[in-house]
């Protein structure tokens, strides 16, 4: 918030924040939350106020060419986001007996997930509008509506198993055979 990016801005609005929330979500053996924690984690900090996928370029910290560390940060930070988005989804897949490539519609809802974390970069007239006139409403919209179609992915990858003759040991205690 200060406009100056160095190892303070990076320890408490990078380090710091990583660190406490996964943990918390670890300690708590939240495998799912942890995940998606990480997923969306670093869409929130790639742009404003932190502007993490410029931290190459950050004066304070090291001096670069400003274009090429910077598209290879963006590079970085979609990628880790796709990784963490994949293992939200595998995890809530695992008790169901479904393989991902079995629900492709946990997929397109994983999807929309990443597209609404990094709307901003949609080069459509009415999007760039919109980040140009209020930005950060925008921003808040986008974060949102990714967490939205996260949750919606997670839990159809959570009810797919149930219904269809697979184990449904989450829902349905087992019974004792009376021996």
């Amino acid at each position: 918030m200060t406009g100056v990016y160095d190892v303070t801005t990076l320890l408490a609005s990078v380090i710091l924040p990583l660190l406490l929330g996964a943990s918390i979500l670890w300690v708590r053996k939240e495998r799912i939350a942890l995940y998606a924690f990480l997923a969306l984690f670093w869409a929130v900090i790639d742009d404003g106020p932190v502007f993490f996928d410029s931290v190459l370029t950050w004066p304070e910290v090291t001096r670069f060419h400003p274009f090429l560390p910077r598209l290879y940060m963006n590079i970085v930070i979609h990628a880790l986001t796709i990784l963490f988005l994949y293992l939200t989804v595998h995890e809530s897949l695992k008790r169901t007996g479904v393989r991902l490539r079995e629900a492709p519609g946990v997929i397109v809802l994983a999807s929309a997930a990443f597209i609404f974390a990094y709307a901003q970069n949609i080069p459509l007239a009415a999007i760039q509008n919109a980040v140009d006139t209020s930005w950060y409403p925008f921003d808040i919209v986008e974060k949102i509506a990714s967490i939205f179609f996260l949750c919606l992915a997670v839990w159809k990858a959570t009810r797919l198993g149930v219904g269809k003759g697979r184990a449904k040991h989450m829902d349905v205690p087992r019974k004792n055979s009376g021996r």
